[in-house]
């Protein structure tokens, strides 16, 4: 089998994997570790459930490189079913991995005929040594400890995702990634040590050979470090074997030839595209000084990182000149002394919590710009001309065209010509934008949110939210930092428990709950969680509000608790095409409705409760005449949403209708005369009339 061979989903038992113990994550319940798996010659991102607490705890425990045996179903991973949605199955493919494993049993095999040997031995034991530092290093005060993991052995601990979500923040997470400037910083403390110890330049050159790739290994392989060691060690093989030193553009352009063979996908990864990029721009610029070819290894980072962040902060500019001096002269020193020298450990964790504090008096100034992703083309475009900005010809008009460029595409990003109403998928949940041209009012309706089921602590989780991969991705790809309108339509989980992580990233100006829900606990509780001040939220029904901006309010009519009988019900209209969305309001209520407003209409329907019987009655679907329905129901849902009797009563009626289940994203885009064009992530476009 093809080692990047994809698999249809398939049922397997009795297989083996190589299991190194550094590669595992432990998050609640669940394991995560990519492993070689033995039968189908490939690496694979597997996923297992425990049973138990204890047998959680033996894999905590876990610090030998073994065979495991396992049963399971290995398929390839899902793509994104929304625009701009993290891709999982692309980032998998960036380190070589194409299928996936949800593993139902597992077992250590005792058997002595499982044992490795040969070259698979020998990286068992760099893995495990690797895992005997990372432990070492976990148990040193914090942040010594995260750093050194960081720094010298490539490894993101959960319990440092502060500090890295700072640095990220401030555009230096370059710095941060084992690169270039960690193997430099290497070898000159090799070359500096073994001159003191009068050892030849030589020997240490021989040294470099044989290290340099177990290197690699204990820093995690990293796109950026394997450049960096490849480099390195092909420029010394040169000199050592031939007597000859190679070119910088000419090494790595032959590392970037092996690399694509290796792994073809690895282009679409962040940091292998600045990696490659700034080193070769560095190699065209020796003999400038730092604060020049810093402020121009900037300026050719911004069009990757707008591509892959959507954001810049301003101060990462200045820092990014100003900070490398502290990198090389205090934060790297002070993390080498510290991991090694014990008795030293506590003054260079001070230097460390100075330098931490700093960086987050730095990530709390709001300057980060929220540009929105740049198309393609202008990305290309734009390091085009900074090249063309090297040859010194023209530069004043290739300057022109490159402020001139960023602007418009900033425009063009930001201010849309059209109206958009954006369903996402968001799995068994509800979330819809409404985006006014030029971005006048950005209004969302419900954010999503999953419902667990896990009670005991041991099995609980932590991870990112829909809310923050697919809702605020998408809002922060557009430029867009502000909500102007935030409607939570009822209590239920699955429509409002994603609102405090969006809060984190998004800011919103008003929260519009139901009348009576803003004093329930469970909102309360989510509230607390968020960024929303209690000024900020107001309680509707029709007796209160009669209109909010283009929204005319038709549920609730009283006071309730926000339960699905007192959702907030919107209908409005842009470019004359009438949309509504409901919530889960039932079919009582949607009667009530219809009986109240009898002039009400609408183009296009969100069909309440995900497609539940309970909801989108025969007499709501007569009255209200829709041309097309959306329905927002999770994949293999529990519910069995749509219901049969929901597509009945769509189908009877004659209103075609989409499920995100199977088209994923849907946006409406108004065209006049009650027409709209319809475009679906996973299936194409098509016209309402």
């Amino acid at each position: 089998m093809d080692a990047r061979s994809v698999i249809n989903e398939t049922k397997i038992t009795e297989q083996h994997v190589i299991l190194y113990p550094d590669d595992l994550q432990i998050n609640g319940d669940l394991l995560k570790f990519s492993a070689f798996w033995i039968e189908g010659k490939q690496k694979i991102q597997s996923f297992y459930i425990f049973k138990s607490e204890n047998e959680r705890k033996l894999f905590l425990d876990y610090n030998e490189t073994a065979i495991f045996s396992f049963r399971g179903t290995v398929k390839q991973p899902d793509g994104p079913t929304n625009e701009n949605q993290f891709d999982y199955q692309k980032f998998l493919k960036t380190k070589n991995i194409v299928n996936t494993v949800n593993i139902s049993e597992l077992s250590e095999e005792k058997d002595d005929r499982s044992e490795l040997s040969g070259a698979p031995a020998a990286l068992a034991h760099v893995h495990n040594f690797r895992k005997y530092l990372l432990n070492y290093l976990g148990q040193t005060a914090q942040p010594l400890g995260g750093y050194s993991q960081l720094l010298l052995l490539g490894y993101y601990d959960s319990d440092f995702s502060d500090p890295i979500e700072i640095i990220n923040k401030l555009g230096l997470l370059y710095l941060f990634s084992l690169s270039g400037m960690h193997v430099f910083y290497i070898i000159s403390v090799l070359r500096w040590f073994f001159a003191k110890i009068y050892l030849s330049d030589e020997f240490c050159s021989w040294f470099l050979l044989i290290i340099l790739p177990l290197y690699t290994i204990l820093g995690g392989l990293s796109a950026s470090l394997l450049r960096s060691v490849m480099m390195s060690w092909l420029i010394l093989f040169s000199q050592i074997f031939f007597k000859k030193t190679i070119s910088g553009v000419t090494v790595e352009s032959l590392v970037l030839i092996i690399n694509l063979y290796w792994c073809p996908m690895i282009v679409f990864a962040m940091g292998a595209q600045l990696s490659y990029l700034l080193t070769f721009v560095l190699i065209m610029n020796r003999r400038i000084s730092p604060i020049r070819l810093g402020l121009k290894l900037t300026a050719y980072s911004i069009p990757i990182v707008l591509w892959n962040t959507y954001q810049w902060n301003w101060l990462t500019t200045i820092l990014s000149v100003a900070i490398v001096p502290f990198f090389e002269w205090l934060v790297m020193p002070a993390v080498v002394i510290g991991a090694m020298v014990p008795v030293l450990g506590a003054l260079c964790n001070e230097v460390l919590i100075v330098f931490t504090k700093v960086l987050f008096l730095f990530g709390s100034w709001p300057l980060t710009w929220d540009y929105g992703k740049p198309p393609l083309f202008f990305v290309v475009f734009w390091i085009i001309l900074l090249f063309l900005l090297e040859q010194r010809n023209h530069s004043a008009k290739v300057l022109i065209c490159l402020c001139t460029s960023f602007i418009f595409c900033a425009l063009m990003i930001r201010f849309p010509l059209q109206d958009q109403v954006i369903y996402f998928d968001i799995g068994q949940g509800d979330s819809t934008l409404i985006r006014e041209r030029f971005n006048g009012c950005i209004t969302l309706v419900d954010t999503g949110g999953k419902v667990t089921f896990n009670n005991e602590e041991w099995k609980k989780r932590t991870s990112k939210t829909t809310g923050e991969t697919i809702i605020a991705n998408y809002l922060l790809s557009k430029g867009i930092s502000k909500i102007n309108n935030l409607f939570l339509t009822h209590q239920d989980t699955d429509h409002v428990g994603n609102f405090p992580s969006i809060t984190q990233k998004i800011r919103v100006d008003h929260l519009f709950v139901p009348d009576g829900m803003e004093v329930l606990d469970s909102f309360r509780t989510r509230l607390a969680e968020s960024t929303i001040e209690t000024n900020k939220i107001y309680p509707i029904s029709t007796a209160k509000s009669g209109k909010i901006g283009i929204f005319k309010i038709l549920h609730p009519f009283i006071r309730g608790e926000g339960t699905n009988e007192d959702s907030i019900t919107l209908n409005f209209k842009l470019r004359n095409t009438t949309f509504i969305i409901s919530g889960d309001l039932a079919q009582d209520g949607e009667k009530e409705v219809i009986n109240l407003f009898k002039t009400t209409q609408a183009d296009i329907l969100k069909t309440g409760h995900h497609g539940s019987k309970t909801s989108t009655s025969k007499e709501y679907v007569d009255k209200l005449k829709p041309k097309f329905a959306i329905i927002s129901a999770g994949r293999n849902n529990r519910y069995g949403h749509p219901n049969i009797e929901t597509i009945k009563t769509l189908n009877g009626f004659k209103v075609p209708y989409v499920n995100t289940a199977s088209v994923g994203m849907v946006k409406i885009v108004p065209q006049g005369q009650h027409s709209a064009k319809v475009e679906t992530f996973l299936k194409g476009n098509g016209e309402i009339r």
